[in-house]
């Protein structure tokens, strides 16, 4: 009787494992070096990006970190900016948490879980607001601010920075198109305060505002394509061999770290909705990331050039900020549509390593597949 009993066991096990075999899982892949141990990419879909505006701020408060959120539209966060500025100037640390002025129009909601306070901009629409949560700091305050900056650059589709990018920021003013500065509170602690323009995928105000490297942090996946690729669909591409893996997944496709002395560089292949990914638009985002001003649609074709990624056609920009900018960043980007997704690559760095890049970033652009 039990050998009866144990074979019927057996034999449902391996029913059950049989029919899974069955579901259809759809998928695609992109080459990855022996070393790639990036996750895969989720197969279910997201909202389309949409442009953002994110203001974020990190108050070191000894035993804890204290951070400070906002993100939307961008005419909507933009007309915040000198409110925001003006509110973190008034913060102070009081028996280790912030007080500060509240501004005229806004209003403040008590927190949840482990958000400190909820503050509303009046009669927004869509709702804006501000988040302030509290986080346990960890052993280093540069490492915890640089994880944290790079987590908020990400989850707008910027590439990553370093410390001594945070170490330059320290001389730089504050301003809307001032990526990364810093501020001084009541109490003369440092503020380190991001103004950040990209695209994000879902809900603008949805995520945690930490990086998962802090302790009570829990990452939240990078958002998958907005239209994902078909199964049979593989980006091939042919990189130089001194551009080593970098962090790749969710919008992320492909990454590279690029080091030459002692500057660094960084190149990514990221996909979006192309309905909502115009042209003329990302070029100016890319351009306003540098320093540079707007162009108009008839100035967009002597300010690029068209290179040819197999039979599509792919927009390429250089972009070097401007001579007297400290640093002084470049872009070298380049845009492909294909069916219902625009595939942005983009190399950002120091403007001198983009010039030496050029040629090769180039022609890494034009060795890309879609098979």
């Amino acid at each position: 009787m039990k050998q009866t009993c144990s074979l019927i066991v057996m034999f449902l096990l391996l029913f059950s494992v049989g029919c899974s075999k069955q579901e259809e899982i759809t998928s695609y892949t992109v080459p990855k070096s022996e070393n790639d141990t990036s996750s895969t990419v989720s197969e279910r879909t997201t909202a389309p990006a949409k442009e953002v505006r994110m203001l974020a701020a990190i108050l070191p408060g000894g035993s804890q970190n204290w951070f400070f959120k906002m993100t939307g539209a961008p005419d909507q966060v933009s007309a915040e900016f000198d409110t925001f500025i003006t509110f973190l100037k008034s913060i102070k640390l009081e028996a280790g948490k912030p007080a500060w002025t509240l501004p005229e129009n806004w209003e403040q909601e008590p927190g949840r879980s482990i958000r400190f306070a909820t503050l509303k901009i009046k009669d927004s629409d869509p709702q804006l607001e501000l988040t302030v949560t509290p986080l346990s700091a960890g052993k280093s305050l540069p490492e915890d601010i640089l994880s944290n900056i790079n987590r908020w650059r990400d989850q707008v589709g910027l590439s990553e920075i370093t410390t001594k990018d945070i170490e330059a920021a320290s001389d730089t003013k504050p301003a809307l198109d001032a990526e990364l500065f810093t501020l001084k509170d009541q109490g003369d602690k440092t503020i380190t305060v991001v103004s950040l323009k990209g695209m994000m995928a879902g809900n603008p105000m949805g995520g945690a505002p930490f990086a998962s490297g802090m302790r009570g942090g829990m990452r939240q996946p990078s958002p998958g394509p907005a239209n994902p690729p078909t199964a049979s669909m593989k980006l091939k591409y042919e990189a130089p061999e001194d551009w080593k893996p970098g962090r790749s997944g969710g919008m992320r496709k492909a990454a590279f770290n690029i080091n030459a002395g002692d500057e660094t560089g960084e190149v990514t292949i990221i996909d979006l909705s192309k309905e909502h990914s115009p042209l003329l638009p990302n070029i100016n985002r890319w351009r306003g990331q540098v320093g540079l001003k707007d162009i108009s649609e008839s100035d967009l074709p002597k300010e690029s050039e068209e290179l040819k990624a197999g039979d599509l056609k792919a927009t390429y920009v250089k972009l070097i900020g401007p001579e007297n900018s400290k640093p002084r960043k470049a872009i070298l980007g380049a845009i492909i549509y294909r069916d219902n997704l625009a595939w942005f690559v983009k190399f950002t760095g120091p403007a001198k390593l983009a010039e030496q890049e050029a040629d090769r970033f180039k022609q890494f652009v034009q060795s890309i597949r879609f098979e």
